[in-house]
């Protein structure tokens, strides 16, 4: 991975994803068995997959072995991020805000900020990938989902749909970072992903102080799965 990508994530905004499993795996996954479990269950809604696959190999991203775990990266643009599938079966995700990447977004706040839309669709793709490694045959007994987003001390909440109506005063947080965490059974990955991500996403909104109808956080998604944004 390219030197100092990983201080450089944690020096912005940015998202960080742990699933673990609730008890051991019965085996250990082999290192190609990581490589396939991420690729195959990765998430492309939005022209951009969640986790991103490279298919590089070079200074702007790719996917390597390194000792007990495969780790894919990628350095380009507003596209900064590293995963990493253990054989253990725990999976690791940063992500940069891409808020922090890009200035030339209309209606962006000149404060640090963190859109509204993209988080609903982050947290969507996150648990669906998630979702989707229990269907390849991972966390039998269940998972642990954690999401923390960091750098958030002064951040504003920003609507970032230019169809719909900004706020009417800013709402932001003072918390240092942000941690949403749900422990999801085998009976809960067989039920729709949307339930769960959605309710993660009201939590994660509530730390700005606004308080969102779940229901119109499930019809946003229902329109992100069909692609219609």
């Amino acid at each position: 991975m390219k030197d100092g990508l990983v201080e450089h994530i944690q020096s912005l905004g940015h998202w960080r994803v742990n699933i673990r499993p609730l008890s051991a795996p019965s085996k250990l996954l082999t290192l190609a068995e990581c490589r396939e479990v991420v690729t195959k269950s990765s998430v492309s809604l939005r022209g951009w997959d969640y986790p991103h696959i490279s298919t590089r190999d070079d200074s702007q991203g790719g996917v390597e072995n390194v000792g007990d775990f495969v780790q894919g990266w990628c350095d380009w643009y507003h596209h900064v991020e590293f995963w990493r599938m253990y054989k253990s079966t725990q999976y690791l995700h940063y992500k940069a805000l891409r808020e922090d990447l890009t200035e030339d977004a209309p209606g962006k706040p000149s404060e640090p900020s963190l859109g509204v839309g993209t988080s609903v669709y982050t947290m969507t793709e996150l648990v669906e990938f998630a979702f989707r490694l229990f269907r390849a045959g991972l966390y039998g007994d269940g998972a642990l989902i954690n999401v923390t987003i960091g750098n958030t001390a002064g951040r504003q909440l920003w609507i970032d749909d230019p169809r719909r109506m900004g706020f009417s005063y800013p709402r932001t947080t003072a918390a240092t970072k942000i941690e949403i965490q749900r422990e999801v059974s085998a009976a809960d990955f067989r039920a729709d992903p949307i339930h769960i991500s959605s309710e993660m996403a009201v939590e994660l909104f509530d730390h700005f102080g606004w308080t969102v109808d779940r229901g119109r956080v499930q019809a946003d998604q229902a329109q992100f799965y069909k692609r219609q944004f």
